[in-house]
């Protein structure tokens, strides 16, 4: 049985200052890309937002065949 990358996504989630919950999805992130690139990624979307990110989780789906 042979497994196939097929995509990647990404979800990170932070909290606003008056303590409520955001949660922001990525699609199509590289078949390539490294732990540290996405906890990088995490960290700008911080910056951007202003928001503490508290969690960046990565889904990768791939295919048997």
């Amino acid at each position: 049985m042979n497994e196939a990358w097929k995509k990647t996504s990404l979800a990170v989630e932070s909290t606003k200052e008056d303590g409520k919950t955001k949660k922001r999805s990525f699609n199509n992130i590289a078949q390539g890309a490294t732990d540290e690139q996405l906890v990088s990624f995490g960290q700008v979307i911080a910056q951007l937002t202003g928001e503490a990110t508290d969690q960046v989780t990565v889904n990768v789906t791939s295919v048997l065949a």
